[in-house]
């Protein structure tokens, strides 16, 4: 299943869905962004690859990328979490900046209670409107290898990323040690990281918290729509949804038909965190 890492309902991973639309990632990485395509069928998710190879014209498809700094407190600071959870989810995020997690959490097993910081958080992102009026015309090639699985009675659901947000970096902050007051081995950490030559910057904020920035940003929770398929022409268009809001004039209200995000995880109580299948 896609949703293997669930956890309790928390501040941050409802930011993400509430705020942004976004599916939170259990491992960030580098490939996930904008126009990539989801295959998506009961649950399971798997990456396709950028969108332009599966269309049956050639020429580029250009829509606008967008980057915008990323300013909330609950992405900035996640919630206290205890030590034998919280490794569990570093464990992740240690493998998504290629770092040797078992290493590094056996010099942190003197935490008890830790908390997560995100640095430098963006969103990158296209505009759906946009990606409306460039796919006018655009077609999915009926006859390519990888288009198969998006046709048929047993069709998967052709998804495309939209938006991204991505970091280069976090930090672990010690909230409550065992022996209440001991500190993080932190000189050991940074040696484990020097050693090791993986092009990720260390440094210690104060005797409780230690930062990690690497070489680039990585993407930590994405947004995506669904792509409608005409099943004998290949015709591509974005899926809608119907709202109501305030009308332009501000006199009343307006019924509006507008690109619908799609949610791949719809548990409240406890958020999944996604994994590839």
């Amino acid at each position: 299943m896609a949703f293997k890492f669930r956890i309790c309902q928390n501040d941050t991973t409802s930011v993400l869905r509430k705020l942004f639309d976004a599916t939170p990632m259990r491992i960030p990485e580098a490939s996930v962004q904008p126009l990539l395509v989801i295959a998506e069928k009961n649950g399971k998710t798997d990456k396709r690859g950028d969108l332009r190879h599966l269309l049956s014209d050639d020429s580029v498809l250009t829509i606008e990328l967008k980057e915008d700094i990323v300013s909330n407190v609950n992405l900035e600071k996640t919630r206290s979490m205890d030590w034998d959870f919280g490794v569990d989810l570093l464990s992740g995020i240690f493998q998504g900046f290629n770092l040797p997690s078992a290493a590094i959490s056996s010099k942190m097993n003197n935490a008890r209670e830790i908390s997560l910081s995100f640095r430098n958080v963006r969103r990158r992102r296209i505009d759906k409107n946009e990606l409306g009026s460039a796919l006018q015309n655009r077609k999915l090639n009926l006859t390519h290898p990888s288009a198969k699985i998006f046709l048929g009675d047993n069709a998967q659901n052709m998804l495309l990323v939209t938006d991204v947000i991505i970091s280069n970096g976090f930090a672990i902050n010690v909230l409550k040690t065992k022996d209440n007051g001991g500190n993080i081995e932190i000189p050991a950490i940074q040696e484990i990281i020097s050693e090791a030559k993986l092009g990720v910057k260390i440094k210690a904020d104060s005797k409780d918290t230690i930062e990690f920035e690497g070489p680039e940003f990585l993407t930590f929770a994405f947004t995506c729509v669904k792509l409608e398929v005409d099943q004998a022409t290949g015709e591509l268009g974005v899926g809608t949804t119907v709202i109501t809001r305030k009308s332009a004039s501000g006199k009343g209200v307006e019924k509006v038909e507008v690109p619908e995000t799609i949610e791949l995880d719809d548990d409240e109580f406890e958020p999944g965190l996604l994994e590839w299948d």
